[in-house]
């Protein structure tokens, strides 16, 4: 009979025999989780068996094994993975801090490394067990006003629920400017949690990023990312789901882009709002955006419209545009330069800056009609791997 308080350990890529070394070093650790001796299968080992830790050998491919933990970290981020090598060099030290393996075991040094590297899960400390909701703002065009959207929302939920934690994270990654938008240092940034954010422990995750003065925390994005590393949907699927854990709201900017890092933020996201403005252009971009939703079946919900800069809303507008785009609109906000331009030399929200406005309360209604609506994750996560494989 196993206990459920012993973590499930599954072996994986390696023979026999070095299973069976490693189990009987753990035996009185671990609960078994099963053998898998085709490293190839990990994914769908893992979704089946659920194991809380993976030991995987490395053997003489450890760069496509490594790809294969990326992606199985995606689906199961609950599960921590122990890397096994004949030996250390430090090229390859680098590259398993890069995918997020906890530990690496070396086969010449057994039973005592293995015991080392399943002690050291066991006291690490826990991560938070929130269950957030992430909301993805995506644009139907450059220049629709993502940015100032994503922003204003973050606000006005960290203002409405000032008992839960928001972030805003930028991921229009080479475009992105909503660190300058806000005056705030991206230190650490959202490449840095993306890239190393699997060695962090749970406190980082929560204390590192910045604060604004509105209330919320924000991961954005440097400068400079001409020597930026290029970024798989696993790593952002990650990203999101140790954000889920850590904060009760992920308000994500995806830019206006369509590709995989917007498109993955879209599949982790239980909400995606759709960014318009009424001119042609936009609501070209909209249908086209939304299509591709609908083609990677993650448009479940289906998104809802944002209409911003509207000089005058009405019902019949609203119609219109449904019938037009095919999606509901959720909110309008009300054209306002002279209020956004001076909340942005400022550093603030509009909420901050222009209270009374118009345009503050269109954010405030928007923040009060966003709410969780559950979806299917785990399935809209396996076709969209599917669709980018």
């Amino acid at each position: 009979m196993t206990d459920p308080s012993r973590p499930r350990l599954m072996l994986a890529g390696m023979s026999e025999a070095s299973a069976r070394q490693l189990r009987a070093a753990v035996h009185d650790l671990t609960d078994d989780a099963g053998y898998l001796q085709d490293w190839t299968y990990l994914e769908a080992a893992c979704q089946q068996a659920r194991p809380d830790i993976v030991a995987i050998y490395l053997g003489g491919r450890p760069g496509q094994v490594l790809g294969l933990v990326r992606r199985a970290r995606a689906m199961s981020p609950d599960c921590a993975f122990l890397a096994v090598a004949d030996d250390a060099p430090a090229t390859l030290v680098e590259q398993l801090a890069e995918s997020g393996v906890a530990d690496l075991v070396l086969l010449p040094e057994l039973p005592s490394d293995m015991r080392r590297a399943v002690r050291t899960l066991l006291t690490r400390e826990k991560p938070a067990t929130l269950d957030g909701e992430v909301i993805a703002v995506l644009g139907a065009k450059g220049g629709v006003g993502t940015t100032s959207v994503a922003v204003n929302l973050a606000a006005e939920l960290a203002a409405r629920h000032r008992e839960r934690r928001v972030i805003l994270v930028d991921l229009h990654v080479y475009l992105g400017d909503a660190a300058v938008v806000l005056d705030l240092t991206p230190k650490p940034s959202v490449l840095w949690f993306i890239h190393r954010g699997a060695v962090a422990d749970a406190r980082t995750w929560v204390d590192a990023p910045p604060t604004h003065a509105a209330g919320f925390q924000l991961l954005g994005l440097d400068a400079d990312m001409t020597g930026a590393d290029p970024i798989s949907a696993e790593q952002v699927v990650f990203l999101l789901e140790r954000l889920k854990a850590s904060y009760h709201y992920v308000v994500v900017d995806c830019g206006s882009e369509v590709g995989e890092v917007s498109l993955s933020a879209c599949t982790s996201a239980r909400q995606r709002l759709l960014v318009t403005t009424e001119d042609i252009a936009a609501r070209s971009g909209a249908r086209r955006r939304a299509d591709v939703l609908k083609a990677l079946e993650i448009a479940n919900p289906p998104a809802r419209l944002v209409v911003n800069r509207v000089l005058q809303d009405d019902e019949g507008r609203r119609r219109e545009l449904e019938k037009t785009l095919g999606m509901p609109v959720l909110a309008c906000i009300t054209n306002a330069w002279k209020e956004l331009q001076a909340a942005l030399e400022a550093g603030q929200t509009l909420r901050q800056s222009a209270p009374r406005a118009q345009v503050a309360r269109d954010y405030a209604h928007l923040a009060d009609v966003v709410g969780g609506t559950s979806t299917d994750d785990e399935r809209r996560k396996r076709t969209f791997f599917t669709f980018f494989r």
